[in-house]
């Protein structure tokens, strides 16, 4: 038995982390528990503080969410600005000279809250699970929640229109992480959601945020890891609140292209199709809907008829998305032309205008 004396608490992590070569490692969570319940000298404290804790863990399971990723969620809320040390060492400063069982009561009212956020079927909220990045508007939203912002929808509203439109220009979220540490003070200040909304207005307009997305969009768009999301947020523009359901973004969904890739192998194609007008509209978003795995497999290079027929009957009846149900109609008459693309393209432009509520042209 060796006994190591350090000077400082995070000597001690470092050295056990360094020797610690085959058992478990520990968690900033880990560590920040044990920083907490060590405070504790009374039984009924400690005991109080494990309840509270073994709370925390009950939720955090049933969100699926690591109590490390729910700290970091509660770090960004308490800081308000980019942490410069650990999660472990920013929250122990954040605590020193508190009491505990406050400490964890705090931070379980604040998991709550989120927990309230996991909860709502809505589609403004559903379209927030599906943004390369998380932490950032799981922070600003529960703290809306746990201050009581009063416009919360129309934070929400903007939020999305932010990243969303970010994420569509082909920025990384480092290019508005100040900005939303910034929304985090906002909205503990209590500030006035048309003064957050100046703010967000004046970063896009400074990163030329809107014509970026209006080129994007216009651009060959098919395999850019944004047009699954975006075409689910135009689905859920086509539906009333009453019919709300998640649409889940996993392998069964598919984006399919009208026009399909290996048109020219089929004389149907051929008749309505050049080689230089496929070319320009193949990969574009007005040739492209959401679709099921099995009908998306099963049509392969399908000819109009064929693949009307496999919308409207084929793997059980009609496809369930109503942004796909509205080409059946061109797939019978026309066949699916150049025209038939150019107005759908400008129709979901409209659509995202809308839901974003921005003008793109």
């Amino acid at each position: 038995m060796i006994t190591i004396t350090c000077s400082q608490p995070g000597y001690a992590i470092k050295l056990f982390q360094v020797l610690n070569t085959r058992g478990l490692n520990l968690s900033p969570a880990d560590l920040i528990k044990s920083h907490l319940y060590g405070k504790l000298e009374d039984e009924i404290k400690r005991r109080q503080f494990i309840s509270t804790w073994q709370e925390i863990e009950i939720i955090s399971k049933q969100m699926e969410e690591s109590i490390t990723d729910l700290l970091t969620y509660y770090e960004y809320h308490l800081l308000g600005q980019n942490p410069r040390g650990s999660l472990y060492e920013e929250l122990t400063k954040q605590f020193n000279g508190q009491d505990p069982n406050k400490n964890i009561y705090e931070f379980k009212e604040f998991v709550d809250f989120f927990n309230e956020i996991t909860r709502l079927e809505s589609k403004l909220i559903f379209s927030f699970w599906y943004l390369p990045n998380q932490v950032f508007w799981k922070a600003i939203l529960t703290t809306a929640k746990r201050k009581g912002f009063s416009e919360f929808e129309g934070l929400c509203k903007e939020l999305r229109k932010m990243y969303y439109s970010y994420w569509i220009a082909g920025y990384s979220i480092s290019r508005i992480k100040q900005l939303s540490f910034k929304i985090i003070g906002w909205v503990k200040e209590n500030r006035k959601l048309i003064d957050i909304i100046s703010e967000i207005e004046k970063k896009m307009k400074d990163d030329n945020i809107i014509p970026r997305v209006m080129d994007s969009l216009r651009n060959d768009v098919y395999g850019e890891s944004w047009l699954r999301p975006l075409l689910v947020l135009v689905e859920y523009a086509q539906t009333d609140d009453a019919k709300i359901s998640y649409i889940e973004l996993d392998s069964k969904l598919h984006v399919d292209h009208i026009l399909p890739l290996g048109w020219k192998s089929v004389p149907e194609w051929n008749k309505t199709w050049t080689e230089k007008q496929a070319e320009k509209w193949l990969n574009k978003i007005g040739n492209l809907t959401l679709l099921s795995k099995r009908k998306n497999v099963a049509q392969r290079n399908d000819p109009p008829f064929k693949k009307k027929q496999m919308y409207e009957k084929g793997y059980g009846g009609k496809t369930a998305f109503i942004i796909s149900q509205k080409v059946i109609d061109a797939l019978g008459n026309s066949g699916w032309t150049e025209k038939d693309v150019q107005e759908r393209q400008e129709w979901i432009i409209k659509e995202i205008e809308s839901i974003f509520e921005v003008k793109l042209n």
